[in-house]
């Protein structure tokens, strides 16, 4: 058995590409291999920021042989009345290239045919793995690629060489006037020099001497060890990911930044440290202490000079935040809402003032309904949340929206209630992220995004494939989810008509038409999360969707039903109410009025005692959302139902008769509908 190494040297790839390529490189090369009849041990991926790499253990040296039976003519064609080949078979024989020895007769669903078997010889693994190069490397799915030169080959950045060692050999190919070698490069300031590799354990030895370290988890561990043994450092993952794809050979720089800059909103410090500079912050007792550590690529002779200009650029940009803070402090919010008028949010939806409006106006009615000793802070925290985004600090920080807006609030004497919804109205804003906390977070939150929803929805800009600028499914997703973590009940098509009209004097439209494709939109989110995350049959929230109209009440009562749906007594429930209906809609019926006298058979009579028995019962336990208790109620049926079907004839001769029993499945029907279109589940 072999092994196979590729290395793609390239100048520096962006941090966010490179556990993508390495994830790729492996699932794609196992793919093929294993569909190509190429057996390997392992197979391992990885890179720096100016490498990607592969290595294939234990790799066979050929393709294993195929044997591939192949079906031709019809058997009265492909043997004579004595049982021998014909002509007709010989020839397809030796068209397709089969051993005329493996010739039969088959039985096929189509009748009987002619059947061969033809022999395919494994290939050399070394002619395969060039061709398979050469076709990854052109189509590598990278996010963004690049051309550069005359080359015509697009990847992430330029590519500088190619190492590929099979068997301590190289394994020669050719793109684009770069041929494969048994070289690679050290670090690109450190130990900038080719270096001869002929294997994967001296491939990995060799470059760390020559101060590059290709496993990204070892990488990402060295750096952790630096942070904890500096110490009071907040170790931030998603950070530590990407400083570990920056570098090649991880170096620790502790810097300072002057106190005064403990002024500025723990946010803002954080955003410049670590989303502008890759500065893991420290901390101590809970508070951002004026100290930093950035990883740096090289390890110099004295830290002095990265560590004063690490220093200069954090310290140039947080004067500007200092900048833009003061001047900020000095324009009342009220002040910025006037200036978002003349901000257009959407050319046929209006400026982000009368966004403003609009979800103001959702907002209070959620307040009014759901907690009206709220509606003030709810009504004064909507009109001022999208004031920041006409400050200075948010226009350079973009990510501080709704941060910045609470700070400003709290400054010029806002109620904490108020800032905080100022911030809230925001969240989530990725998925896992933390949800409204203050009831007047939540209802901003709400009307923000279902306005934002339905205006979309009313003017054609509706998600399709990827394409959803306006993040309308993370949007009915945050409402969702908003709602069933506050336990807020409410009527979903009456927040969603709330929002449409909002638009009746600004647009034309149909609104039965877009309230049916918005609460389409926002149920089918629903079902994602109900599945998902809740195991909750597809077919069995559907079923309730059609019965309720409260998001808190679909999901309790898909959660009792799912517990249920498998039970023989339900099996035979849900049989029973497709029959009805199906009874029911072929006679075009849909009275419940019967008459007790009319009840003949015992069985009719049984199932009336059930109705009048436990129908109150069953609307006590449904009014109180005791859903398995009421699901339970609905499972005693199950027998007088069956007993029905069996014994009764519903289609009796007597007119009179006939009628009455339609009647009494349609009552049995509607009793069945309160909790859920039962037709729904498979």
């Amino acid at each position: 058995m072999s092994f196979y190494l590729l290395e793609i040297g390239t100048e520096e790839i962006p941090a966010s590409f490179i556990n993508p390529a390495s994830e790729f490189l492996k699932n794609h090369f196992k793919n093929e291999l294993e569909k190509n009849r190429i057996t390997y041990s392992s197979i391992e991926t990885g890179g720096t920021p100016r490498r990607l790499y592969l290595f294939i253990d234990n790799i066979s040296d050929m393709q294993s042989d195929l044997e591939e039976e192949i079906v031709g003519p019809p058997a009265n064609i492909a043997f004579d009345e004595n049982g021998n080949l014909t002509k007709a078979a010989l020839g397809f024989a030796k068209s397709k290239g089969l051993d005329v020895n493996s010739l039969k007769k088959v039985v096929t669903e189509r009748g009987e045919y002619l059947a061969g078997i033809k022999k395919i010889k494994g290939g050399s693994t070394k002619e395969f793995l060039k061709e398979l190069i050469i076709n990854t490397v052109k189509n590598f799915p990278f996010p963004k690629s690049m051309k550069w030169g005359d080359k015509n080959i697009r990847f992430a950045r330029p590519i500088h060489w190619f190492l590929s060692i099979y068997n301590g050999e190289v394994l020669e190919f050719e793109i684009e006037g770069i041929k494969a070698g048994n070289y690679t490069f050290g670090h690109r300031f450190m130990a900038n020099k080719q270096i001869k590799i002929s294997s994967f354990d001296e491939y990995k030895a060799t470059l760390r001497e020559n101060f590059v370290i290709v496993d990204f988890n070892e990488r990402k561990e060295i750096i952790r060890s630096f942070l904890n043994n500096i110490g009071n450092v907040f170790i931030d993952e998603d950070l530590l990911d990407t400083v570990a794809n920056l570098v090649e050979y991880p170096h620790p720089i502790l810097g300072e930044f002057p106190e005064h800059f403990l002024q500025l909103p723990k946010e803002v410090l954080i955003t410049s440290m670590k989303n502008h500079q890759k500065y893991f912050y420290r901390e101590k007792d809970g508070k951002i202490i004026n100290s930093f550590v950035g990883i740096s690529n090289t390890k110099p002779k004295d830290d002095s000079l990265i560590k004063s200009g690490y220093e200069r650029v954090l310290k140039a940009r947080l004067n500007d935040a200092m900048f833009f803070f003061e001047n900020d402090k000095k324009v009342p919010l009220e002040e910025r809402m006037e200036q978002l008028k003349k901000v257009v949010y959407q050319e046929q939806l209006g400026t982000s003032y009368e966004k403003m409006e609009r979800f103001r106006q959702i907002a209070l009615f959620l307040a009014k309904k759901l907690a009206p000793n709220k509606a003030t802070t709810t009504d004064r925290a909507a009109f001022l949340c999208k004031a920041d985004l006409m400050t200075e600090m948010v226009y350079e920080f973009p990510e501080l929206q709704g941060v910045m807006g609470r700070e400003y609030a709290l400054i010029q004497g806002e109620e904490k209630v108020v800032a905080d919804a100022i911030f809230e109205h925001y969240l989530p804003r990725f998925s896992g992220d933390e949800l409204p906390k203050t009831d007047e977070g939540a209802f901003i939150s709400i009307a923000d995004k279902i306005d934002t929803i339905t205006g979309c929805f009313i003017i054609g800009l509706i998600p399709t494939g990827n394409n959803d600028p306006y993040a309308l499914r993370r949007n009915a997703i945050g409402i969702i989810n908003i709602i069933l973590n506050k336990n807020y009940r409410l009527s979903l098509t009456e927040l969603l008509e709330k929002a449409i009209d909002n638009y009746k004097d600004k647009l034309s439209y149909q609104k039965d038409e877009i309230l049916e494709k918005t609460k389409e939109f926002i149920l089918t989110r629903a079902k994602q999360i109900a599945t998902t995350q809740y195991n909750i049959r597809a077919d069995v929230f559907e079923a309730v969707v059609a019965v309720f109209d409260d998001i808190v009440q679909i999901f309790n009562a898909a959660k009792a039903l799912n517990e249920v749906y498998e039970k023989p007594e339900f099996v035979t429930l849900s049989t029973s109410y497709k029959r009805i209906s199906n009874i029911l809609n072929k006679n075009n019926w849909n009275n419940t009025e019967y008459k007790e006298d009319l009840l003949a058979e015992s069985e009719e009579k049984e199932l009336n005692k059930f109705i009048k028995e436990y129908e109150g019962k069953l609307n006590q336990l449904l009014s109180e959302e005791k859903y398995n208790d009421a699901i339970n109620v609905l499972l005693s049926f199950s027998k007088p139902v069956d007993n029905f079907f069996d014994n009764v004839l519903v289609m009796d001769k007597n007119e009179e008769i006939r009628n009455n029993r339609l009647s009494l499945l349609a009552k049995l029907k509607t009793l069945f509908e309160k909790i859920g279109e039962l037709s729904s589940i498979n």
